[in-house]
């Protein structure tokens, strides 16, 4: 799709929500119970979003749409408004996005979302914790900011937000028009492709707004480490080796298995099992090989484990998670 014909793709995509205030709190209600945050209840949507294959998900919020209540993704977001405005509660701050304007928030940032008009369009841009992983976003461990280093940390506390004022920032606006494009009429390289534009866009904003802070050496040493080690897994997920890793990274193997799960919330076979499963996700979309060489490739030689492994993350069976490209 070209540029130039997002308004109109914009505007026949994003609808009026036709459900009120009472069905969607009730919708809320019965999927995710509430919990209670500060003295106040909130919905907690955990970690059961299906991402598949891609590393992130690009949703809209409907127009003349009622208060969506206040809840927590457990997964990074950015918003941005790209028409009227959008006001949220973050955190329980008011926040209101002009057009051009963004927020990102951390995983257990809470937020609810004001009612809209006929003209209030934003999209959301939700970021599975394998966006996070390999050399896409080198460059944000290199900048100094605590917040990057937060977003960067799976272990830390992620409670921290930002609004960004980008309404005249042509990137930001390049690199989400770029996204948009991808969105609307995609290909099999779109997720790709948005990945990239995401990576440049996340990187940018906190090069650009974000103070440069200090960190110390620990801080340094613990997110060069988590950085090593997502690395090491990419590389060598058919092993799935800790003993190895330990070995070739330079670090005790007890100090390393419990490193990676402070750091990461994982344990090292569960981010390796995850990184096959990705790995085979994208040769059943992408190959037509039989599946048990699919499954060997990825370090699964049992035909019978490897099935029970992919359904648990893909929610379906090879064939089924093939079937759908």
């Amino acid at each position: 799709m070209q540029r130039a014909q997002l308004p109109t793709a914009l505007a026949q995509t994003i609808q009026p929500m036709s459900h009120s205030e009472e069905e969607i709190r009730e919708h809320f209600a019965h999927k995710y119970p509430p919990v209670d945050y500060q003295g106040r209840p909130i919905f907690l949507f955990g970690q059961g979003r299906e991402f598949g294959d891609r590393r992130h998900s690009v949703e809209f919020h409907a127009t003349c749409s009622p208060v969506t209540p206040e809840h927590i993704y457990s997964y990074v977001l950015i918003t941005y408004c790209l028409s009227g405005s959008f006001s949220m509660w973050v955190d329980g701050q008011p926040v209101t996005l002009a057009p051009g304007t963004c927020v990102v928030l951390d995983r257990h940032v809470p937020h609810g979302v004001a009612s809209t008009g006929p003209d209030d369009r934003a999209v959301n841009i939700i970021l599975a914790e394998e966006f996070f992983e390999g050399r896409l976003l080198d460059g944000m461990a290199d900048l100094a900011s605590p917040f990057a280093t937060e977003l960067m940390t799976l272990g830390a506390s992620h409670s921290a937000w930002r609004f960004y004022d980008t309404h005249e920032d042509e990137l930001v606006r390049d690199c989400i028009e770029r996204v948009l494009c991808e969105r609307l009429e995609p290909d099999r390289t779109s997720p790709y492709l948005v990945d990239f534009f995401l990576a440049a866009l996340l990187t940018h904003l906190l090069r650009s707004y974000e103070p440069k802070g200090e960190l110390d050496d620990a801080a340094w040493e613990r997110t060069e480490l988590a950085g090593r080690v997502r690395e090491y897994i990419s590389q060598h997920y058919r092993e799935g080796n800790l003993a190895q890793m330990a070995a070739d990274l330079g670090y005790e193997r007890t100090y390393l298995s419990k490193f990676v799960r402070q750091a990461t919330g994982s344990t090292f076979k569960q981010l390796v099992n995850q990184e096959r499963m990705r790995r085979a996700a994208l040769l059943l979309r992408g190959s037509t090989r039989p599946i048990y060489e699919i499954a060997e490739e990825v370090g699964l030689a049992n035909l019978t484990s490897f099935y029970q492994r992919f359904r648990a993350y893909a929610g379906c069976t090879p064939q089924e998670y093939r079937a759908q490209r």
